[in-house]
């Protein structure tokens, strides 16, 4: 038994010395799940509108699960953009509420990216709550529980049955809409592309719902099939996003600039849902600009043999850079516990980078 004793201190020394820390959400300072009520989420994320305001107030566990997926799609939306000169991390705010920096006011590409990303998050991270049993609002989704189906891709007559507990994907983008849409109180064409590339992230969750099957029968052989529906792998959504990024389209912008005019691509065409639309043209991001609350590039590590855009002369914007030998430590392999915290590791490694000047 005392061997046994000094093995377990051992092994949560070691597990500690791995360099564990959390990184609290909504500064609750538990792990735990905690009491969510108005108090401890809608005063604790800064700057929601009245209408915001409100539903956290009605709903503040369903709430403490949006802003959690919030925070999930800024770190998507850093590693997706990670080579960009302009590559989220301005958006990781320390009071956590990432709406409130000055780049998602403007019309740019990247401000489209922002919103669909966070409204697919907010989808994602609701839907999976409502199957954990997390929140009072809502449950599995058994729309279709006890139903038979089949596999699209097989052609196989074999069926099966749906049971088990799908994640409440109607919920999740139901509330999404709520939530994010309501901020987009005002009559003009700003608003109305938030809106819409708010739902072109709700969609990129709702068109990738997976099944997840478990086989029963004697030996493994699947005699009976029981699937459920599951939110796609957000890494997959963000993908997605990021190739809708690349492709976004931008609208023309009526000079009476009201809720009627109706949105049209610069070729006259109407938008597809899931398209991006942005309406300005974006900055370059080289240099440091407080009023976009944009950092520039300066410091940023390029890679001098790159032939894409994170070469050196494309992300330093002609300025050169310096070649260093440097001993860096950082969060790595995070994971977002419910609720409402971050757990990363710390990576530490040195290593030889070109840095911008």
């Amino acid at each position: 038994m005392i061997r046994l004793l000094a093995a377990l201190i051992v092994l949560i020394a070691t597990f500690l010395h791995m360099g564990f820390t959390t990184n609290n959400i909504l500064r609750l300072n538990i792990k735990k799940d905690p009491v969510l009520d108005p108090n401890t989420v809608c005063k604790t994320f800064p700057e929601l509108r009245s209408q915001q305001y409100n539903l956290c107030r009605k709903y503040p566990d369903v709430t403490a699960s949006a802003i959690q997926g919030v925070q999930i799609a800024i770190h998507e939306c850093q590693y997706q953009l990670r080579t960009h000169r302009w590559n989220c991390s301005a958006l990781e705010k320390k009071n956590k509420n990432p709406h409130t920096s000055p780049i998602l006011t403007k019309g740019y590409r990247e401000t489209a990216f922002a919103y669909a990303i966070s409204s697919a998050g907010v989808t994602h991270q609701v839907a999976k709550a409502c199957s954990m049993g997390k929140l009072k609002s809502c449950g599995c989704d058994m729309s279709v529980h006890g139903r038979k189906g089949r596999h699209a891709e097989e052609d196989s007559e074999k069926t099966f049955e749906w049971g088990g507990c799908s994640h409440n994907i109607d919920f999740g983008a139901k509330y999404a809409m709520k939530f994010l849409d309501r901020k987009e109180s005002a009559a003009d064409v700003h608003s109305q592309i938030n809106v819409h590339n708010n739902r072109a992230g709700r969609l990129a969750v709702i068109k990738n719902v997976r099944e997840q099957c478990k086989c029963h029968g004697m030996s493994g052989s699947c005699e009976l099939e029981t699937c459920w529906k599951a939110a796609p792998d957000f890494r997959k959504v963000g993908d997605l996003l990021r190739r809708k990024y690349d492709l976004a389209s931008k609208v023309q912008v009526d000079i009476s600039n009201t809720a009627k005019t109706r949105l049209f691509k610069s070729n006259g065409q109407k938008p597809q849902k899931m398209e991006l639309l942005f309406y300005e043209k974006s900055p370059n991001y080289c240099e440091e600009n407080p009023n976009l609350d944009s950092p520039g590039t300066t410091g940023r590590d390029c890679n001098k043999s790159s032939t894409g855009i994170d070469n050196c002369d494309t992300l330093c914007c002609g300025r050169g850079y310096n070649t260093l030998k440097v001993k860096r430590s950082e969060r790595c392999h995070c994971k977002f516990h419910w609720c409402c915290y971050v757990e990363c590791q710390t990576c530490t490694y040195t290593e030889w980078v070109t840095v911008c000047k």
